[in-house]
């Protein structure tokens, strides 16, 4: 938050925290707080943000890296198809040169059943030999026409010999197609699925790594818009304070300007610096000395809102007539005790060791309410004392320092 946010009509923090160390009046806890809460989720909003910008950059540079994958994808099922095509055509080969050993197997058996019966009628009846046309010829002409059938005979011989072997040839050559072709139609179409596959389990991943990242920065931008609105109601809680400030800044710069009425009764030491004073209000502890006083602490980095006194394990009067609000306790402020004044006043008394009155009990001015101890969060027994403005409930309300009251 800047510092011109931060102003109480018209008043930066710092010169409210300057005029209100002039009067010697009191600082408030709960408006730092909440301007220090809105500031504190205002930055941790620009962290975020920051981080969801860097997170969308990283998810650009993922999707970018998805579309040229699918680019690759593309053409790998490209390369695939064509494969996969090439696949096919050598199983029609592959179907085709099964069909020519089929088809060259059965003329094989053929020609050797035709081989067989030539051979058998040539073994049975013997083959016709030259001089057996020659004798056996009852003219020239019946001879060349007996030597023409012999010659045509031996032909055909020879030639179911050739188709055979011609088969044989085809049916050798038929199953090294076949297995060729299957050879070729296996590895080819092992590598283009291997590379489909490969690109698909890429693409999955990096799918998945782009979701996940998708579902960061929406759930991050969700995390950032919560964050604003409890940092706007922060700055809302922030202004009621403020003008809580201004007005209890009015009231105690007005009581300053009247004359000073005399210390109450059972004060301790005096104080050289006017302060306001109430009629009938009593010194919790008596001849005590501050060994902490109100405002912020550097040496522990809290805002203190009250006083501590030296007292160790000895009576704690009540500063003024009022009904016990708290007795018991009390958080970090141990055994304690909380006194309602009427008008909005209360007083505090932490740490105690013993406690004497009761809630709903009637107390008055100077009456021993404890004794001072080191219950609670506490490093030795001390009193702490505390004045609380506009209280809405008796209890909590705005703390004021208390040497604007007593002096120590």
């Amino acid at each position: 938050m800047t510092e011109t946010s931060s102003q109480l009509h018209g008043w930066t923090r710092r010169n409210f925290l300057k005029a209100v160390g002039a009067a010697g009046a009191m600082m408030l806890f709960p408006w730092l707080a909440y301007a220090a809460e809105s500031d504190e989720l205002d930055a941790k909003a620009n962290d975020l943000e920051a981080s969801a910008a860097e997170k969308q950059a990283q998810a650009d540079e993922m999707a970018a890296k998805l579309e040229a994958l699918q680019a690759q994808f593309n053409e790998a099922l490209e390369r695939y198809n064509v494969a996969n095509d090439a696949h096919e055509a050598a199983v029609d080969a592959m179907n085709e040169a099964q069909d020519r050993i089929d088809e060259a197997t059965v003329r094989i058996a053929q020609l050797r059943e035709q081989l067989s019966d030539r051979a058998t009628a040539i073994y049975r009846k013997g083959e016709p030999s030259f001089i057996d046309v020659l004798f056996g010829s009852e003219s020239f002409e019946d001879f060349v026409t007996n030597w023409d059938s012999m010659e045509k005979i031996g032909q055909q011989d020879a030639k179911l010999v050739q188709e055979s072997k011609a088969a044989k040839a085809e049916a050798e050559a038929a199953r090294e197609e076949y297995s060729k072709q299957e050879q070729i139609a296996a590895e080819e179409l092992s590598k283009a699925r291997a590379a489909k596959e490969e690109l698909e389990s890429t693409q999955a991943s990096l799918q998945a790594e782009y979701d996940r990242m998708s579902e960061d920065i929406i759930a991050i931008h969700a995390e950032i818009e919560q964050i604003r609105m409890d940092a706007d109601a922060a700055r809302e809680k922030e202004e009621a304070a403020k003008k809580a400030a201004e007005e209890a800044l009015a009231k105690q710069q007005a009581a300053a300007s009247r004359p000073s009425a005399p210390r109450p009764s059972g004060g301790g030491s005096t104080s050289s610096t006017p302060s306001p004073s109430v009629s009938g209000w009593v010194n919790p502890a008596p001849g005590k000395f501050i060994t902490s006083g109100f405002g912020y602490r550097a040496s522990i980095g809290d805002y203190h809102q009250g006083v501590d006194l030296s007292c160790k394990y000895e009576p704690v009067y009540c500063m003024a007539d009022g009904t016990v609000t708290t007795s018991g306790w009390f958080g970090t402020g141990g055994q304690a005790v909380t006194v309602n004044h009427g008008g909005g006043i209360v007083s505090w008394y932490l740490h105690g060791s013993q406690l004497l009155v009761s809630v709903g009990q009637k107390v008055s001015a100077g009456q021993q309410i404890m004794v001072s101890g080191n219950t609670g969060f506490s490093t030795g027994a001390h009193l702490h004392f505390q004045i609380n403005v506009n209280s809405p409930n008796g209890v909590t309300g705005t703390a004021v320092n208390p040497t604007a009251y007593f002096g120590w």
